[in-house]
């Protein structure tokens, strides 16, 4: 191939690429509200959003109206919601293959606390005895005149907060049952999501209505 060869070649290729890009043009509307087709557009209508087409009015991209900040700020809201949602109703997918396994783990659960608290109202019986049981020799003794050995009293002291402790553990798996049951509420609403368009449900609203 001569030199003339490669240079008509070179020409026909800018040509084409002249000739694809003019046949490009911008379609929006104006001021009015009224549709222009044009080679290029205004800047103050960019924002609007517009078309870009060929020759033939035929659609080749279409750039979306840029947001206003309110709008943009709650599009990332909606979007943050959609992620939560998404990993949430994921890991519930992952723990439970039916909406029943989660009532099983939810009795499984529950059974274990209880048990936990059986225990716990065992040991507290037995301070409570022990406690009643120096209280009483520090009574007797009282009554009789008698010094109360420091050892009893420190007893005592032993026992009450064995009691105080006993009391607030058992208190806690109380509690301990009621976020158990609150959270498996929740998993079995968001299991049953088909998507997460709207969100999660909200856990107040489900816990309120329970």
């Amino acid at each position: 191939m001569n030199n003339w060869q490669r240079l008509t070649i070179t020409v026909m290729l800018i040509l084409f690429g002249v000739s694809a890009h003019a046949s490009k043009m911008f379609r929006y509307k104006n001021e009015d509200g009224i549709e222009v087709i044009s080679y290029t557009i205004p800047t103050d209508r960019v924002r609007y959003g517009y078309d870009i087409v060929d020759a033939q009015n035929n659609l080749i991209e279409r750039v979306e109206p840029q947001l206003s900040e309110e709008a943009y700020q709650a599009k990332l809201a909606h979007e943050k919601r959609v992620n939560e949602c998404n990993k949430m109703r994921n890991r519930v997918r992952k723990l439970y293959q039916f909406e029943t396994d989660i009532d099983y783990a939810e009795q499984q659960g529950l059974e274990s606390i209880d048990q936990a608290i059986g225990n716990l109202q065992a040991n507290l019986a037995v301070a409570e005895s022990q406690l009643q049981e120096f209280e009483g020799q520090a009574a007797q003794m009282d009554i009789a005149g008698k010094r109360i050995p420091n050892m009893l009293l420190d007893n005592i002291e032993r026992a009450k907060i064995q009691v105080s402790t006993f009391n607030e553990e058992i208190d806690k798996r109380f509690g301990d049952k009621l976020r158990l049951r609150e959270t498996h509420l929740y998993e079995r609403e968001v299991f049953k999501l088909d998507n997460c368009d709207e969100g999660l449900p909200r856990r107040e609203m489900l816990i309120a209505n329970d």
